[in-house]
């Protein structure tokens, strides 16, 4: 239960950060919407990630799930930053 409260908190406010990220670099809007937009979708993803993480049947398959979606998320965000993309 602690490995998962940890992966509730922690870890899911850095992969909601990430995603939250990359939804502001690249929605199709003008930079101000396209940043309240994913503001407001940043809190849809925590929940959602909340839920998926107390629901995972498997510990090990939930750590291993938050890692690799970090990890990716977070390697699609600097190749954006990078490269310039929007924003």
């Amino acid at each position: 239960m602690i490995g998962r409260t940890i992966a509730a908190v922690p870890v899911n406010y850095a992969l909601s950060s990430i995603a939250t990220a990359l939804l502001a670099r690249h929605l199709p809007m003008r930079p101000s919407e396209a940043s309240i937009t994913a503001t407001l979708l940043s809190y849809l993803i925590f929940a959602v990630l909340a839920m998926m993480i107390f629901a995972a049947r498997s510990t090990r398959r939930m750590w291993l799930w938050l890692g690799s979606a970090t990890v990716g998320l977070g390697l699609l965000l600097w190749l954006s930053i990078h490269f310039g993309g929007r924003l």
